[in-house]
């Protein structure tokens, strides 16, 4: 069941690394706006989504394995995803309505609003990125990230994935298949972030010497 998923992001991690490749670290630092996140905060992010969403996996793994039932429910507590600049403080206090409404939002639906930036977002602290960090590290960081995560499954075969499933107030229920989904529509999103962010760096001229001509096409 998960095997598609997992292929899936592997094809969206790849497009991630190929626009990586060769940016300079000018490029990688420069942010569009005073609020806009630069290149490299955008590869930091996705990497700690990618670690969150592996910790659920590996929770659910781990209950399976202890025979309990592999379900999650994870509150605005541990995540805190606002949309529509809701502050943080008060999302706990939208658990219920958050919840009653995903029940009636279509699949589809979400997976539009997530993967296309129609409402404005705001990531969960546990995601949040540094800026400044050595781009080719957070590359190499991304590849390493995937194998990771790769080799939590390959090390889990027989799991019943079929029976896990990730419960939140802004994202619904979530069986393993959806999970990844979640994961790639939200890398996904972001390309489309990173791709601006690096087009307005070349408007401005920022660090075009230092790139490869791959990146610069």
């Amino acid at each position: 069941m998960y095997r598609q998923g997992l292929n899936q992001f592997r094809t969206v991690r790849a497009e991630t690394l190929r626009l990586a490749a060769g940016i300079s670290q000018a490029r990688a630092d420069f942010r569009p706006a005073p609020k806009e996140w630069s290149p490299g905060e955008i590869l930091d992010h996705l990497l700690l989504a990618e670690k969150l969403y592996r910790g659920v996996f590996a929770d659910l793994i781990a209950l399976d394995k202890a025979g309990k039932r592999p379900t999650m429910f994870v509150g605005f507590d541990e995540v805190n995803t606002s949309i529509f600049g809701i502050p943080r403080e008060i999302l706990p206090l939208l658990t219920a309505p958050f919840t009653i409404f995903n029940l009636f939002v279509p699949p589809l639906a979400r997976d539009i609003m997530l993967r296309y930036r129609i409402a404005p977002a705001r990531n969960p602290s546990v995601a949040s990125p540094v800026r400044g960090k050595p781009v080719d590290e957070l590359s190499a960081e991304l590849a390493a990230s995937l194998r990771e995560t790769e080799d939590l499954f390959a090390a889990n075969p027989d799991a019943n994935y079929r029976a896990m499933r990730f419960h939140h107030p802004m994202m619904g229920s979530n069986d393993a298949a959806r999970i990844f989904r979640l994961v790639a529509l939200h890398e996904q999103r972001h390309q489309t972030q990173l791709q601006a962010a690096l087009a307005a760096a070349v408007r401005q001229g920022i660090g075009v010497a230092d790139l490869e001509p791959s990146v610069t096409k």
